[in-house]
């Protein structure tokens, strides 16, 4: 096998085959190469290949078929029935009983938080992060709130208080700003040295990434939270409600 990490292989795996899906590489309706074929290409072991297979699966972009193999399904559909658990956690559980702050004050957007608030690069921003552990976060997660100055303005956002309220809870009832939907993206990715620190882990590791950009009924952003956590051993399973 080829050198570097199992997690670093497994999270290389998850992001080359998911690109090969996107962009149709796999098309839709394909069957994926084989487990034996995977292992040959990315010089891994069979155990990380399967673990990156199955969180794609989890991810809407392969179902197993017995006996032939994983069938492409494509990229999964922008918007889903209803908010996994964690996003919802993330979004409405109160911060009182559920974590702990680490920190809360303003600095000045860098690039790619002033492209998710859609403001100037410098424009006074109210950075608060917490460490998440709730009954739908069964690991450490840190929470990193990103919001606008302005729009932080009469607000608890920058106090280092734990709110008791969820985040979007004290947004409507402080400013009466409503949020109508929520993007949400996820990458695998190596922890940054903060991240490292506050969840105890290696900066050789993989952490799930997942990015959340709160929206009104204008499709303009209000909020975007930065959900960086210990990726499971079992990796993640998620049940959503049709009706």
């Amino acid at each position: 096998m080829g050198g570097g990490s199992s997690s670093a292989k497994y999270a290389h795996i998850v992001d080359v085959l998911r690109e090969r899906i996107v962009r149709g590489a796999y098309p839709l309706g394909s069957m994926l190469p084989s487990e034996s074929q995977l292992v040959r290409e990315f010089g891994a072991s069979r155990s990380t290949v399967v673990r990156a297979l199955e969180y794609l699966r989890q991810l809407g972009y392969l179902e197993g078929v017995q006996g032939k193999g994983r069938l492409v399904l494509g990229t999964p559909p922008r918007r889903r029935p209803s908010p996994p658990a964690r996003t919802y956690e993330s979004l409405h559980a109160p911060e009182v009983g559920n974590g702990t702050v680490v920190g809360a004050g303003r600095a000045p957007a860098s690039a790619r938080i002033a492209a998710m608030l859609a403001v100037p690069v410098g424009e006074p921003v109210i950075v608060r992060q917490r460490i998440m552990m709730g009954s739908a976060v069964p690991w450490s997660t840190l929470s990193t709130v990103y919001l606008p100055a302005v729009a932080a303005v009469g607000t608890r956002f920058a106090d280092v208080d734990p709110l008791r309220e969820g985040v979007l809870d004290h947004l409507e009832r402080r400013r009466r700003l409503v949020a109508t939907d929520v993007v949400e993206r996820m990458t695998l990715r190596a922890p940054s040295a903060r991240e490292s620190t506050l969840l105890a882990v290696s900066t050789d590791d993989v952490v799930l990434a997942i990015l959340l950009v709160v929206r009104n009924s204008a499709a303009s952003p209000l909020l975007a939270i930065d959900l960086a956590g210990i990726l499971p051993p079992a990796g993640i399973e998620e049940l959503f409600s049709l009706r």
